[in-house]
C-alpha cells in the first residue's frame, strides 16, 4: 500500500524550491502524455522548461552562506543553511533527471554536495537534540533523489543506515526503494541496458511502496 506522504520533513525547503520540484513533475507529466500519444510537444511546454531553468538559477542560495559550524555561530542557522542548500540542489537534480534526461556521472559533484549538507545538518541536530526520542525527523527527499543518482554508493549506504535509528516507517520504506532501484539498475546495466534510469523504474515497477508522483506531491505545492 503506497504511503500517502512518504517524504515527511520539509525543514529547510523554501517555497521557491517546493515550487520548482512540483513544476518539474507537472511539466514532465505533460510532456510524457504528448510523447505517449506521439504528438509533437507544444512550444509552451518547452518554454516552460527554459523558464524553470532560469527560476532555479535565480533563487539559488548565496555562495557565502555559512555551512560549517564554528564557535560563536548559531547552530540552528547553520543547520538550516545546510538543509536549504540540500533541498535546492536536489530540486536541480530532479529537474535534470525528469526534464533533461541527465543522470549519474554528470551530476556527481551535486550529489556529493547534497550528502555533505545532510551529514552536517544531522551532526548539528544530534548536538541540539541529543535525546533521539525528542529529535526532529530527518529531511529525506534530497537524500532519496541524490541516492538514485549516486555513483559511489558506499557513503549513501552508511547515511541511510544511520537514519534507521529513527525507527520511522517512511524512512525505512525510502531506504528499501533506494536499494531496490540500485539492484535493478545494476541488473539491467549488466545486460547492456545502460539508458535505463531510476525514473523509468519508478514509473513501471509495481513493487515500489510509493509512486513517482509522490515525490512532488509530498512537498505540498
Amino acid at each position: 500500500m503506497p504511503f500517502p506522504k512518504p517524504f515527511g520533513s520539509m525543514d529547510g525547503a523554501t517555497h521557491l524550491t517546493q515550487f520548482a520540484i512540483a513544476q518539474t513533475e507537472k511539466l514532465a507529466a505533460a510532456i510524457e502524455s504528448y510523447e505517449y500519444k506521439k504528438i509533437p510537444v507544444p512550444e509552451h511546454l518547452t518554454a516552460g522548461i527554459n523558464q524553470l531553468s532560469t527560476h532555479l538559477q535565480t533563487f539559488q542560495p548565496g555562495y557565502d552562506i555559512p555551512l560549517v559550524f564554528n564557535t560563536g555561530d548559531d547552530p540552528k542557522e547553520i543547520m538550516h543553511n545546510n538543509l536549504e542548500l540540500a533541498w535546492y540542489l536536489s530540486a536541480n537534480v530532479y529537474f535534470h533527471n525528469r526534464l533533461l534526461n541527465i543522470f549519474d556521472n554528470d551530476l556527481r559533484p551535486t550529489v556529493e554536495d547534497i550528502l555533505e549538507c545532510l551529514r552536517r545538518a544531522e551532526e548539528i541536530k544530534m548536538k541540539l537534540q541529543p535525546d533521539l526520542l525528542c529529535r526532529d525527523l530527518p529531511v529525506t527527499f534530497p537524500a532519496f533523489v541524490a541516492s538514485c543518482n549516486a555513483i559511489d554508493r558506499r557513503p549513501w549506504k552508511y547515511f541511510w543506515r544511520s537514519l534507521q535509528q529513527y525507527d520511522c516507517p517512511n524512512i525505512s520504506a525510502q531506504w528499501g526503494v533506494v536499494k531496490e532501484i540500485w539492484e535493478f539498475l545494476d541488473d539491467f546495466r549488466a545486460v547492456g541496458a545502460k539508458n535505463l534510469s531510476w525514473v523509468d523504474l519508478m514509473q513501471v515497477s509495481e513493487t515500489m511502496p510509493f509512486r513517482l508522483s509522490d515525490l512532488h506531491e509530498s512537498v505540498g505545492v
